[in-house]
């Protein structure tokens, strides 16, 4: 195997002996769960899992790729010639939409308050597609709302007045009691 696949490889090799390390010792818990609940290994062993995939498909990628790939020397001429576009400012806008969100987190209830957030956080990021964002705050919301109620079993605030009813009335729907 050449030295420059190796190089590419490498750290996906080191990544997926880590996802497999860390999804073994994710089952030595002492905290034993009911028969029938999920237990404290779920969330651990999920995530090593997908960094496993992530690992393989990076693995399969860097295998395959071509050797018309450009040199270390020709990368730093093409970086210091065009650098990223930074926007540090839209790191600390970010930052405080998160903040705002914590503030009224229990007064809008978690439904109400995360598709704003995710709005917001989508137009801070650069999403320009005006219909979109709306209907892309509101669908990863409720995808946020059913993995935290059906599946992880978080309480959730429900907020105050309107949005109480709100978010009881989607709770309703997704088929919490």
């Amino acid at each position: 195997m050449p030295v420059a696949v190796l190089n590419r490889v490498l750290p996906y090799v080191i990544a997926m002996a880590l996802a497999v390390f860390f999804y073994i010792l994710a089952g030595y818990f002492d905290v034993v769960s009911q028969p029938g609940s999920p237990g404290p290994d779920l969330w651990p062993r999920m995530v090593c899992v997908l960094l496993g995939v992530t690992s393989l498909i990076g693995m399969i990628g860097a295998l395959f790729e071509g050797p018309a790939a450009a040199t270390e020397g020709e990368i730093e001429i093409e970086e210091a010639l065009s650098p990223p576009e930074t926007n540090p400012e839209l790191v600390w806008i970010a930052m405080a939409t998160v903040g705002l969100y914590v503030l009224v987190l229990p007064h809008l209830g978690f439904f109400v308050a995360t598709i704003f957030l995710t709005m917001a956080l989508l137009v801070i990021g650069g999403m320009r597609r005006w219909v979109w964002v709306p209907a892309t705050g509101f669908g990863l919301t409720c995808v946020f709302t059913f993995i935290f109620l059906r599946i992880v079993y978080v309480a959730l605030p429900l907020g105050e007045g309107w949005f109480r009813v709100i978010s009881l009335t989607i709770y309703k729907v997704i088929g919490v009691h």
